[in-house]
Order: C-alpha cells, then structure tokens, then sequence
C-alpha cells in the first residue's frame, strides 16, 4: 500500500499556513471587536462588493451556503447586515452593509494586516515574491487541469474594479 510523505505535501503546508493564519485572525478579531469566524469575513467581503447573494458571499468566504444562513442570520439580528429581495430574481436576497459594520472595515482591515505582518516576520521581500510567483503558478496550473476536465474555474470573487479602497484585503 502506497502512502503520502506528509512532510513534502505542498497541499497540507498550504492549507496548515491558511488555517493558522485564519485562527490567529480568529483570535485577535474576537479579542478586539468581539466578531470571529465568519462574520469578519462576510464583512469583508462586503466591504469589497454590496448587494450580493448569500451564495456569492459563500463562495467569497470559503463557507458553505446552508453553513453561512445562520450566520448572516445572526448578523441581521446584531445589526451588521440587512437583506434586500432581489429584483431580478426574487428568491435571492442581496446583502448590503449597515453602518454599524462599514464603521468596523478599516479596523477589521488593520488587524488583518498586523497578523499578516507577524505571520510574514522574518521572510524577505525576494523569498515573499518567489513564494507568490510560485502560488500563482500552482494555481494556473491546476485551474488548467480542472478546464481540461471540462469543469469551470471559479472565477475571481474577490476582485472588483469598482472598488477604489486602498484598503481591502484584495491587496494582502
């Protein structure tokens, strides 16, 4: 039986790298302002693009649809978020921020990138830009493979030229 040398899996490196850096966020988030887990991601994402789906902030967010309900429930209740029915297509609800969570964005963003400076400290700038030509490659890479498939790649939620902040996690 074969089996996988978990200490060359570039996959389990990532994914360790992306949830302790997720935790920590977790941690400090709900330190600060008292929100962890999804919530700062949902406003987040909204802080980027308004008046999406919950099926779109899903995807943003890494979550699960039915997962994310309670969520934006519970946000809706605590004043972070209201839904609107769409108007073209009255089974979805657009979510929009509320001025409660839009006065959290610059400083959910501040601590985002204190975390992301404790978690880059002691890399340099050449071995920062190496790692991210790499990533992106790997990426091309195997959004090529699932085309081949005859699958679709999901698009680039987290991108969105209408917006003029400086101050997104886009530029993490």
């Amino acid at each position: 039986m074969k089996t996988l040398d978990l200490k060359e899996s570039i996959g389990l490196l990532l994914k360790t790298s992306a949830k302790t850096w997720e935790k920590a966020a977790d941690i400090e988030l709900r330190e600060r302002f008292g929100i962890a887990g999804a919530k700062w991601k949902v406003i987040v994402a909204l802080s980027i693009k308004e008046g999406i789906t919950q099926k779109h902030i899903s995807d943003m967010v890494f979550v699960e649809a039915p997962t994310l309900v309670p969520v934006l429930d519970k946000m809706q209740k605590e004043g972070y978020l209201t839904r609107q029915a769409d108007p073209n297509d009255r089974r979805n609800n657009l979510i929009f921020m509320t001025k409660k969570s839009k006065d959290l964005v610059d400083s959910i963003i501040d601590c985002i990138l204190d975390i992301r400076n404790m978690g880059l400290n002691k890399i340099s700038k050449k071995d920062m830009e190496i790692t991210k030509k790499v990533l992106s490659q790997i990426a091309s890479n195997t959004e090529e493979f699932i085309r081949q498939k005859g699958e679709k790649t999901d698009p680039d939620l987290w991108a969105d030229p209408q917006n003029e902040s400086k101050k997104t996690l886009v530029k993490l």
